[in-house]
């Protein structure tokens, strides 16, 4: 006679009773439960802090309204006013931010020398705010821009680069300097659109584009390091003027965005001795020659032409 099936079990099951698990072997279980538990919430912290923050590669950016997207003024932290300059004194009502729809940017800064007599002459400038500079270290300068002729084609081919500042021997020195309070000591070599030394003018083309240059270059002399020691401020000046000539001279505008001027580590040793006193800062010409061949002849600024 076959054993009797217990009332709560369905009829084709067995009648063994269920078997439990001993107490170490569930205590096993739920300890790596948790641990996978653990690591799981930690990789996604991780992930959700690496998104988050800046990689540790990613440097700040020493210009303050880089974009010219400050929502009180677009213009602020960039010095465009020089009523102490009579040459310059009309500058600021050629200077503005303007939405570029073509690029689909929203916040550009346009430099205005469609005027003829202000291209060819003094050009339309802007500077950014002066930058504490530590002449023991390399700044790499980036931005984008182009430049557009006043009936489309080629723009005015301007010079854009820094230049390093010292104390005004009168000034009364503070971390907010006024322009009139530095003195412009060491002028860096123009910073180039077209991959070429292409002398004292950055040709800039009519479709945006970015570009860099790391300051200051390995092959300066000690004597230009010496100017360089003396430095505390930098500044980059971004210039819109076309004065090859009258005939030859292209009225435009000049629009720049996103500049960036950033610290990265220390700067390179000096690498050759003899003053280069014909070179600019950089031991190279800005007329593309060398210092024996043609002298060197500092731009600070186009004079304008004398009326006769």
């Amino acid at each position: 006679m076959s054993a009797k099936r217990p009332a709560d079990v369905p009829a084709g099951a067995s009648a063994r009773a269920p078997q439990r698990r001993s107490a170490p072997e569930t205590w096993e279980r739920q300890k790596m439960f948790v641990k996978r538990m653990t690591c799981l919430l930690g990789a996604l912290l991780l992930g959700t802090a690496a998104w988050a923050a800046p990689t540790a590669t990613e440097t700040p950016n020493l210009v303050k309204n880089g974009h010219f997207d400050d929502a009180e003024d677009p213009l602020n932290h960039w010095l465009y006013v020089f009523d102490h300059n009579k040459h310059y004194m009309k500058n600021h009502t050629y200077v503005s931010v303007v939405e570029d729809k073509a690029s689909m940017r929203p916040h550009v800064l346009r430099l205005d020398a469609t005027v003829h007599e202000v291209c060819i002459n003094q050009g339309v400038m802007a500077y950014t705010a002066p930058i504490r500079f530590n002449p023991k270290m390399k700044y790499k300068i980036s931005l984008s821009a182009r430049s557009i002729g006043t009936k489309g084609g080629p723009g005015p081919k301007c010079r854009i680069y820094p230049i390093g500042y010292r104390w005004h021997p009168k000034a009364v020195k503070s971390n907010n300097p006024a322009f009139l309070d530095l003195r412009e000591d060491v002028r860096f070599q123009v910073i180039y659109f077209n991959n070429a030394e292409t002398g004292e003018f950055s040709h800039v083309p009519t479709q945006w584009k970015r570009v860099e240059r790391v300051i200051p270059t390995p092959g300066r002399s000690e004597l230009q390091q010496s100017h360089l020691e003396n430095c505390e401020w930098l500044m980059l000046k971004i210039l819109a003027l076309d004065a090859t000539g009258v005939d030859k001279c292209n009225t435009g505008y000049l629009y720049i965005d996103d500049v960036k001027i950033e610290e990265f580590g220390p700067a390179d040793e000096v690498k050759i001795k003899p003053g280069a006193a014909t070179k600019g800062f950089d031991g190279k010409t800005w007329s593309g020659g060398t210092g024996s061949q043609k002298t060197f002849v500092p731009i600070g600024g186009p004079v304008p032409s004398k009326k006769k």
